[in-house]
């Protein structure tokens, strides 16, 4: 068994930031963090932004089983698209070796399972976006599908904080570098009164779960949406995300007639 525990983890130091001295291995801990990554951009036919919410006692775990399923196949960070397409450290050994693909996405998919609490989502149709965007200018407000898909992720943990009374308790991240950055910066300023943070998938393991989320949904919606849609194809895409679908979530899908009443949620 591989255990990374030489790799720094941003969630550790965070654990050990929150309790001081009494930080311990076997600590309980009370506070929640969510990660968030996105899959597409304002030039895809859909754009996702998902993320999960755990305990950091329980992402402390999810830390070391991610890190050692990696360590077995020698994979130093995980990117979905790197994966699907065979490149960077998936260039070699990776392609037509369905056995070896299946067992490693399947056991990525259970170590999220396992640890996390809920699944928060949301996904735009791009194209719906341009034609409402023409004619109201939510760009000018909320800016790229990117920014009002993060704003609605953390709109939604938010309100899942409220319900849980530990709206204090919560700390949030998304993954540094996505188009859009600065667009969704200055919403949550304007909305939440603070910038919001960023991390890098190296820095932060969750944000590598958030990213197989991300590109999952992003593709099982594409699909959905092509003019050769068939129930058979959609079966298959359900199994796609079978994994997914039996973590508790909250989120959906923005297109024409939807975007107006989600921005309402903004206060656009």
């Amino acid at each position: 068994r591989v255990l990374m525990r030489s790799r720094y983890s941003f969630v550790e130091h965070y654990a050990m930031a929150v309790l001081f001295s009494r930080y311990s291995e076997r600590a309980v801990m009370v506070a929640f963090s969510a990660y968030f990554d996105a899959s597409g951009t304002v030039d895809s036919r859909v754009l996702t932004v998902a993320g999960f919410v755990s305990t950091v006692q329980k992402w402390m775990r999810f830390e070391q089983e991610w890190n050692a399923i990696l360590g077995r196949e020698h994979i130093k960070i995980f990117h979905m698209t790197d994966f699907v397409s065979n490149k960077g450290e998936f260039a070699e050994g990776w392609k037509g070796a369905s056995d070896r693909r299946r067992v490693f996405i399947g056991d990525l998919a259970k170590c999220i399972q396992r640890n996390v609490n809920k699944s928060f989502r949301c996904t735009m149709v791009v194209k719906d976006f341009k034609k409402v965007n023409a004619v109201f200018l939510l760009s000018e407000l909320e800016g790229t599908p990117y920014s009002l898909c993060a704003l609605m992720g953390v709109f939604t943990l938010r309100e899942w904080a409220k319900r849980k009374g530990v709206e204090k308790r919560l700390l949030y991240f998304f993954e540094d570098g996505d188009k859009g950055k600065g667009d969704f910066e200055r919403s949550h300023k304007r909305i939440y009164g603070t910038a919001p943070k960023f991390l890098s998938k190296l820095e932060a393991a969750p944000l590598q779960a958030a990213d197989f989320a991300a590109w999952k949904m992003k593709t099982a919606v594409q699909e959905a949406i092509k003019d050769d849609h068939t129930s058979e194809k959609g079966i298959d895409l359900l199994r796609s995300v079978e994994v997914l679908k039996k973590i508790p979530k909250e989120g959906g899908v923005i297109d024409r007639k939807s975007t107006r009443l989600n921005s309402s949620h903004l206060g656009i």
